[in-house]
C-alpha cells in the first residue's frame, strides 16, 4: 500500500508540472504575441508609412538587441571588465557619439557606409571575444563603448529620411520603443541562457550585429530624405458604348446578310 500511495503522489507531482509547464508556455505564446502587434503598431505608426524610416527601424532594434545581449554577455563572462572600467567605456562612448552624430548630420551620405562599415567591424569583434572569452576584456570594453555611438548615427540618420514636415519627436520615440522591446527580449534571454552557457549572449550578439550589416544594405541611398508612401492612382473612367454603337459595330472581315424582306430600300422600290 505505501508503494501504491508513492506512486499516485509522483503521478500527481508530474500531472501538476505538466500542467505548470503548459501554462506557462501558453502565457508566454500569448506574451509573446501582445509584443508582436505592439512592436508592429509602434513600427506602422512611427515610420509613418516611409519604407526608408521602416528599414531604419528595424536597424536600429537588431543593433539594440545585439548591444543589450552583449551586456548581459559581460554579466557571465570570466574576466569581464569591471564597473569602472565600464563607466569608463561608456564615457569614451558618449565622447565618440558626438562627433560621429555631427559626421553623419553634415555629410549624410556617409551614413550607410558608416553603418555598415561599424556593423561589420562590430560583428567580427564580437566573434572574437566569444572565442577568446576569458582572454579579450580590452576588446569587450572597445565593444562596449561603440554602442552609444553607433545609436546617435542611427537616429541622426533617421531625422534625414524622414519626410519634410514629418513629427520629428515622434519618429525618434518611436524607433527608441521599438527597439526597447526587441533588445529587452534579446537582453533577458541572454541574461537566462548565459547561466548555464557563458558564450550564448556573445554569439547572439555577434548575429545580430550581421543581420544588421545585411540590413544596412536595404536602406535607401543617403543625401535626402526618402519618399513617401505611393498614393493609389485613381482608375481611369471607362467609356461605355451606347447600345446602339454596339449594334453598328461589324467586326473586319464579316458581312451581315439582311433577307430583302427586311430591306427597307427595295420596300421603296415597290411602293414607286
Amino acid at each position: 500500500m505505501s508503494l501504491l500511495r508513492a506512486l499516485q503522489t509522483f503521478a500527481d507531482v508530474v500531472v501538476r508540472m505538466i500542467r505548470m509547464l503548459i501554462a506557462t508556455v501558453s502565457r508566454s505564446v500569448v506574451g509573446i504575441r501582445w509584443l508582436s502587434r505592439t512592436a508592429l503598431r509602434i513600427r506602422v505608426q512611427g515610420s509613418g508609412g516611409v519604407t526608408g524610416v521602416a528599414r531604419l527601424y528595424d536597424l536600429h532594434a537588431v543593433v539594440v538587441a545585439a548591444d543589450l545581449s552583449l551586456l548581459a554577455g559581460l554579466i557571465w563572462a570570466v574576466g569581464a571588465p569591471g564597473r569602472l572600467e565600464l563607466t569608463l567605456a561608456f564615457g569614451v562612448g558618449v565622447l565618440v557619439a558626438v562627433p560621429a552624430a555631427l559626421l553623419v548630420a553634415g555629410a549624410p551620405a556617409t551614413g550607410r557606409a558608416l553603418i555598415g562599415l561599424s556593423l561589420v567591424g562590430r560583428a567580427v569583434a564580437t566573434l572574437l571575444a566569444a572565442q577568446w572569452l576569458s582572454d579579450g576584456p580590452y576588446l569587450l570594453l572597445a565593444l562596449v563603448a561603440l554602442i552609444l555611438p553607433q545609436w546617435a548615427v542611427h537616429l541622426v540618420l533617421l531625422r534625414r529620411l524622414l519626410p519634410p514636415g514629418a513629427h520629428v519627436f515622434g519618429a525618434l520615440w518611436g524607433a527608441v520603443q521599438y527597439a526597447s522591446i526587441a533588445g529587452l527580449v534579446a537582453g533577458l534571454t541572454g541574461l537566462v541562457i548565459g547561466a548555464f552557457v557563458a558564450g550564448w549572449p556573445l554569439w547572439v550578439a555577434a548575429l545580430c550585429l550581421s543581420v544588421g550589416a545585411l540590413l544596412a544594405l536595404r536602406l535607401p541611398a543617403p543625401g535626402g530624405p526618402a519618399p513617401g508612401p505611393v498614393k493609389p492612382v485613381p482608375p481611369a473612367p471607362s467609356t461605355k458604348r451606347l447600345p446602339q454603337q454596339e449594334q453598328r459595330t461589324i467586326p473586319d472581315g464579316f458581312h451581315v446578310y439582311r433577307p430583302s424582306s427586311l430591306d427597307p430600300s427595295a420596300d421603296e422600290g415597290k411602293k414607286k
